[in-house]
């Protein structure tokens, strides 16, 4: 009996709390509800259930939390101003540099050969005319990334791009068809009589022969141009926005104010390569073995750093899934300019390409019955060739300028679902009071010493021999001055020469100019 009350009051205290639980929590038809979560329903946890178009609401709010954005962005750079770079005394446009055969005919006559020489012919000179006319406005696929939140109206914002490198290349090629002419010396007994008169000495006749011969080797000149520009921008800015959807409309439209630091940088890089090449002749046409003889190159690289205050101002409409933005921004940069050059220092005289020929060269000699002549050995010659060069001379130039940026851009967005859009969109951007590498890039001819060993230091007795080994004379004999160096000149009088080279600089002035950017981006944004 006791038992039977006491479930009695057991089921009457259930029955007081149940009433007290339905009056005190939310009753949710249709659905279990569970304890202890923050949201009975999940759709804040649910990312991809149906977007909430708030189409019973009197006014509509603004999404708040956080939101993160990718795009893929098309864009196109605009190139930089046209400059002539090149024309033919940068490397030699001949089949022989006019350079090298003045310096072998002197050598020739220093050597005692006065009466030797080259010579050339069929030499139809070409011309080297360029300019970076041929530079275009090329488009480059690129990243950008963005991302913060906002809560009541207030957040931060966060940004940042790279367009990925955009190249374009220019090659010249010149090619020569060039033979190995060569000089051979011969000495025979005259004929008749064992070439003997008088019981004398014999006669010898003495024969040089030049030949010149069809060509032999191509030679193939090889001359890259190269522009690669990047530009990197990072960021993070205050927002502050404010609802201007009236009540009722069905619409809503709000305006975004943001203000922050903004880094970004163009990179642009100018570089010519060069390069020789021989191949040689097999039945008469160039199908045998292909050798590097000479290479060499010059790169500029400017870095345009811009730092400064950015402000934006953003406005957007929404209906339904749908919403269009507008978003002007401006920056007043300082630039930080680094515009780096470096390559080879190459002479003016650029005739090893060509001089692939040997040459033998001899004393003649004279005689008669009665007499005879001494022979003395011929001079030996050591013939050097260049062949390349790499970041053989480097200088710098550092500049700090005012660089204003103004940016736009027109975006459509499509909500597919509560959390996740798709967007597609128009970016510009006018970038100022920034330098280019091939604008600032000057190719100039330098006189530099070279030291070399010359004839003309003071006279060596030389003596003269008879036949029985005496000494019947001297020869006075300038003698060969290696260092120390003398006083420098340019016709070779000295052992200082000055001599032709030609090297990258860069141009007088900072030459500042503007870039324009633009193109298409689409992407997702993720807004929770």
């Amino acid at each position: 009996m006791a038992t039977t009350n006491g479930f009695k009051r057991l089921a009457a205290i259930l029955t007081t709390v149940a009433a007290l639980l339905a009056t005190a929590l939310p009753a949710i038809a249709g659905q279990n509800w569970m304890p202890l979560l923050p949201d009975q329903d999940f759709y804040d946890f649910q990312m991809f259930a149906p977007p909430d178009s708030q189409d019973y609401a009197i006014r509509q709010d603004p999404r708040e939390g956080i939101f993160f954005t990718y795009d893929r962005t098309f864009w196109a750079f605009t190139p930089a101003q046209s400059r002539p770079i090149l024309n033919e005394f940068f490397i030699p446009v001949q089949p022989l540099s006019p350079y090298s055969v003045a310096q072998l005919n002197n050598d020739l006559i220093r050597s005692g050969n006065p009466a030797s020489g080259m010579y050339i012919f069929g030499s139809d000179p070409l011309r080297l005319d360029l300019n970076t006319n041929w530079m275009r406005t090329v488009m480059s696929w690129g990243n950008r990334f963005e991302g913060g939140w906002i809560y009541d109206d207030y957040g931060m914002m966060f940004n940042y791009y790279n367009s990925g490198p955009q190249s374009q290349a220019f090659v010249t090629t010149n090619a020569f068809a060039v033979n190995s002419p060569t000089t051979t010396f011969s000495q025979e007994v005259a004929s008749g009589g064992g070439g003997l008169i008088n019981g004398g000495l014999p006669i010898v006749v003495t024969t040089i022969t030049s030949e010149s011969p069809p060509p032999d080797h191509l030679i193939t000149q090889t001359l890259t141009q190269k522009n690669t520009t990047e530009l990197t921008s990072a960021g993070f800015a205050w927002a502050v926005r404010r609802n201007l959807s009236s009540a009722g409309s069905g619409e809503l439209r709000t305006a975004r104010f943001t203000f922050g630091p903004r880094y970004l940088q163009v990179a642009d890089r100018y570089s010519i390569d060069y390069s020789s090449n021989q191949q040689s002749f097999i039945d008469g046409c160039p199908q045998g073995d292909f050798c590097q003889l000479q290479n060499g190159g010059w790169d500029t690289s400017a870095y345009n750093n811009i730092v400064g205050p950015e402000i934006g101002l953003n406005y957007m409409f929404e209906r339904g899934r749908w919403s269009i933005e507008t978003d002007l921004r401006f920056t007043a940069g300082m630039n930080f300019q680094n515009t780096l050059y470096r390559g080879s220092n190459f002479p003016a005289a650029l005739g090893a390409d060509y001089f692939r020929s040997t040459y033998t060269f001899a004393n003649s000699i004279s005689q008669t019955a009665n007499n005879s002549t001494s022979v003395s050995a011929p001079p030996l010659f050591v013939q050097i060739y260049g062949i390349g060069q790499t970041n053989a001379t480097n200088t710098a130039e550092h500049n700090f300028v005012f660089a204003p940026l103004g940016e736009w851009r027109l975006k459509g967005r499509y909500r597919v679902s509560k959390a996740v859009s798709l967007n597609l969109g128009y970016t510009g951007m006018w970038l100022g009071g920034i330098t280019r590498a091939s604008t600032n890039t000057e190719f100039k001819e330098e006189f530099k010493p070279v030291v070399t060993a010359t004839q003309n230091g003071p006279p060596i007795q030389s003596p003269v021999y008879d036949a029985q080994g005496n000494i019947t004379g001297y020869n006075s004999v300038p003698s060969w001055t290696p260092p120390p160096v003398q006083e420098p000149s340019r016709d070779g009088s000295t052992n200082n020469q000055l001599r032709v080279y030609n090297s990258i600089q860069p141009r007088d002035g900072n030459d500042l100019g503007y870039m324009f950017v633009n193109g298409v981006d689409f992407g997702i944004e993720i807004n929770y």
